[in-house]
């Protein structure tokens, strides 16, 4: 694999204590490195699960997130590893390897989504800060077609192929973004 960096996105039980549902790494030529669909060990709220698709029926069968943790680890540790929304991704991973006493594996996120802030130039005036934007829109902004949205290897490969375009774009380079190149 190329140890640039990869993508990661998850899917969630939602918002109040998120615990993971489905993780996906993407490595940083677009090739899936894990797919994988757990049991949450806490009820997935009905929002999460309209969104996603995902409901606890559809997932009765999985098993825990202990039986992938290895393979989430061997993944992430010790990469450069760019998320959209990486705050709130890697409190699910947080929250999940806490739930099961599982060291979190360590590696540094870039979170794509302020990069597309920064870039897509929309100010609050009142928070002083660039207003994030949807994966969707980033998508739309770049041209990208997302294949299904809220699925964690097609967010993944979405964030990849934004990235891509902008790598192929000139002038979209924006502070922050020189760890990928």
């Amino acid at each position: 694999m190329d140890e640039r960096f990869v993508i990661l996105d998850t899917e969630t039980t939602g918002l109040l204590a998120p615990e993971l549902v489905s993780v996906a790494v993407v490595d940083c030529r677009g090739r899936t490195v894990l797919s994988e669909t757990v049991r949450p060990a806490k009820p997935i709220e009905p929002e999460a699960s309209r969104i996603s698709g995902i409901t606890m029926e559809s997932v009765a069968d999985r098993p825990e997130f202990p039986a992938v943790a290895a393979d989430v680890s061997q993944a992430l540790d010790g990469r450069l590893v760019v998320i959209y929304n990486a705050a709130y991704d890697t409190q699910v991973l947080r929250n999940t390897c806490a739930r099961y006493g599982i060291e979190v594996p360590a590696f540094r996120p870039w979170c794509a989504m302020e990069w597309f802030a920064r870039l897509y130039g929309e100010w609050d005036e009142g928070r002083g800060a660039y207003i994030w934007q949807s994966l969707s829109k980033a998508a739309t902004y770049f041209g990208v077609v997302q294949e299904s949205a809220h699925s964690a290897v097609a967010d993944c490969l979405t964030t990849w192929k934004i990235l891509e375009e902008a790598f192929r774009r000139s002038g979209l380079r924006v502070p922050g973004m020189e760890p990928l190149l």
